[in-house]
């Protein structure tokens, strides 16, 4: 105790140090002294540096509790310091929901600087205790304040505050209050807004939050007013216009964005393209890409030029594609005149592009495609001519089976599968043996998407494939197949030489529900591998019963490592009545991550002997472990578990722990 005292002392004369850096240091190393430092963390709060200060936020943060929040909360009313103020606004949000309690009475206070720093600090919070004390708010003598009531309000996002602002909404008496209201709505996304904002365009201060709150809401309803704003006289509200099109858009189901994107197309001007067009060449990040959306679906052949003279970054891509995706099929034509494009970038986006479209003359081209010198376009029009179900394409997207870019395999497999053209299984099966262990992996994922007999049978010779990795796509493809036919080849695999061929068709197994999944799972509860062992664990648990929880649970004392953590899991989840004595044997468990495992499987178990066991776990010598204790109590509080976790809150030496105690508490 005296040896601490004099370290308190020692770090209290660093803070009096001109040097910051030894400053900050003195700083952490009271932040690992506990509560009794606190005092002298309070004193770093006001340091005119602001290291030190951030240093002091976060061990205040760590040891919150009503001393601490109280302390806080004065430090509001340093008129002298703003730097010690605005790091105990930091603090106050970071402790979050526990100091509202104490922040909400002081909602009122005489003074009007520390009443909007309480507004500002419960609108980040974020907590719907506040709402209706920030409501009374919007009638604040200090016009400050109502304001940033207003703002608070629209972060918290309650319906139960959309009256009270409509109401400022409405007013025109009260300087920036209408303007916040108008973005606090947005923010709320409550649609009984929309009439009000509505009629709120026709007040010219109040065009650039109304308009940016109707993107924020969504209301496909709503596009015919963002349309005429595009040819509004402040440039602000034409951009703010733009990116709520593209925000709405957004928010639609796939048949609202078609009358989204026709609605545009119909009601858009050569003004607004005009702009438009200037927004490529001028702007950047969202407004950029809501520009580039709006354009493209005007449908304009020049506009689309435009368009595609920009496309030099890929984080457009996307952006372009769901512009252009709505084409017609006659204006599409121009993008085929795009495949030949030196922008590799450019190709890519107008195969992904044609294919949502699916103009069937774009067939031949996208096939001409599958063999470009750029990987990405290559798999681009694969997925474009799977889309577009090309039988076509079937001969040279086999091809790219052997192509050099797994993605590109993949791409080609995923094609082949959509267009379905089970002519071609005789083509892959034919001298599979003789062809290269990547080609026969591809050959295998391909079968699997393919649930007929010959595809089964395929797929249960490869299994004797020399190469395990072909061996393992076997299983997963077995096992994609969802098929009944998958079942018999699945009980070959779990025999295969290679432990993880193994592992894979236990899991797969799991996932059937067959009476012989089960049987033959139980027997790999034996086998020579760990996590083939933990894998049939894991399939066992999915078929569930009485029966299997028996086997499992006689298998607790004697698994280890990732075996029992899969066993413990388990049975966690069967709550078999047997396996408790097993698992509370385990609780005290030398590895901690058995003893966390344990502890949430008892969570689902009743018995007067779990409550004891979980207590005891309170007091381990691991962290996680507490926490997971204290994870369990939180679901069997009473009176006297509430005394311990407060007493774990106040004093355990882990800053997660006291905060998991404190968040089962309610605080």
């Amino acid at each position: 105790m005296g040896n601490e005292r004099v370290s308190i002392d020692l770090l209290g004369k660093k803070l009096e140090s001109s040097d910051a850096e030894e400053r900050r240091e003195a700083a952490v190393d009271l932040g690992r002294i506990g509560e009794k430092a606190v005092p002298l963390l309070f004193r770093a709060l006001s340091d005119r540096e602001w290291r030190v200060r951030k240093t002091a936020v976060d061990a205040l943060v760590s040891y919150a509790d009503e001393r601490v929040i109280a302390g806080l909360i004065q430090t509001l009313s340093a008129h002298d310091n703003a730097g010690a103020r605005n790091s105990a606004m930091e603090a106050l949000v970071r402790i979050g929901k526990e100091s509202v309690d104490c922040l909400l009475p002081l909602v009122d206070t005489p003074d009007p600087d520390v009443r909007k720093f309480i507004v500002d600090i419960l609108g980040d919070i974020k907590d719907a205790r506040a709402v209706l004390p920030l409501v009374k708010r919007l009638e604040d003598a200090d016009e400050n304040i109502r304001v940033a009531a207003a703002e608070a309000l629209g972060k918290i996002r309650d319906p139960r505050a959309v009256d009270a602002l409509l109401a400022c909404l409405s007013r025109y008496d009260q300087g920036w209050l209408d303007y916040a209201a108008a973005e606090a709505l947005g923010e709320i996304g409550d649609e009984r807004a929309l009439g009000p904002l509505l009629a709120a365009l026709a007040r010219s201060s109040l065009r650039e939050p109304v308009l940016e709150s109707l993107g924020k809401i969504g209301s496909a309803g709503t596009i015919s007013p963002l349309i005429e704003s595009l040819d509004d006289p402040l440039r602000i509200v034409r951009e703010v216009s733009i990116v709520a099109l593209a925000a709405i858009y957004r928010k639609n189901t796939a048949q609202e964005r078609k009358k989204i994107v026709e609605t545009v197309r119909r009601g858009v001007g050569d003004r607004a393209v005009n702009f438009l067009e200037e927004i490529l060449m001028t702007s950047e990040g969202e407004l950029l890409k809501s520009a580039i959306a709006v354009l493209g679906w005007t449908g304009r052949e020049g506009s689309i030029r435009k368009l595609f003279a920009i496309l030099k970054e890929e984080e457009l891509e996307e952006t372009m594609v769901q512009s252009l995706r709505h084409l017609d099929k006659g204006t599409s034509g121009l993008l085929l005149t795009y495949l030949t494009s030196d922008n590799a970038l450019v190709r890519r986006t107008v195969a992904r592009i044609l294919g949502e479209i699916g103009n069937p003359s774009a067939e031949e081209p996208l096939i001409g495609l599958l063999t470009d010198e750029n990987g990405h376009v290559r798999s681009s029009s694969a997925a474009a001519l799977g889309r577009m179900r090309s039988r076509k394409a079937v001969k040279p997207l086999l091809d790219l089976l052997s192509d050099e870019y797994e993605s590109v395999q993949d791409s080609a497999i995923q094609a082949l599968a959509a267009i379905n053209d089970e002519t071609v299984l005789d083509g892959l099966i034919q001298g599979f043996s003789s062809r290269e262990a990547f080609l026969r992996r591809n050959i295998a994922v391909l079968l699997g998407k393919f649930t007929t007999d010959t595809a089964m049978d395929a797929l249960t010779f490869a299994l004797k494939d020399e190469e395990p990795d072909v061996r393992k796509a076997v299983v997963a493809a077995l096992d994609n197949a969802h098929s009944e036919k998958a079942l018999r080849p699945l009980l070959l695999a779990i025999t295969d030489d290679d432990p993880e061929v193994r592992m894979l068709a236990a899991e797969a197994l799991g996932r059937t529900n067959a009476p012989e999944a089960g049987r033959a799972l139980v027997s790999l509860l034996e086998d020579t591998d760990l996590w083939v062992r933990a894998a049939a664990a894991r399939g066992l648990g999915r078929i569930g019963g009485a029966q299997v929880a028996s086997v499992l649970a006689s298998h607790l004392a004697r698994a280890s490592d990732i075996f029992l953590l899969a066993l413990v899991d388990v049975l966690g989840t069967l709550c078999f009545a047997q396996a408790l004595e097993p698992l509370l044997a385990l609780t005290g468990h030398p590895d901690p991550e058995v003893r966390k495992t344990v502890l949430a499987a008892l969570s689902g178990y009743e018995g007067a002997s779990v409550r004891p066991a979980v207590i005891s776990r309170l007091s381990d010598q691991h962290w996680s472990v507490r926490k997971a204790a204290i994870e369990v109590l939180k679901q069997k509080r009473d009176a006297a578990v509430d005394s311990l976790l407060v007493k774990i809150a106040d004093a355990d030496p882990d800053a997660t722990v006291r905060q998991a105690a404190k968040e089962a508490l309610g605080k």
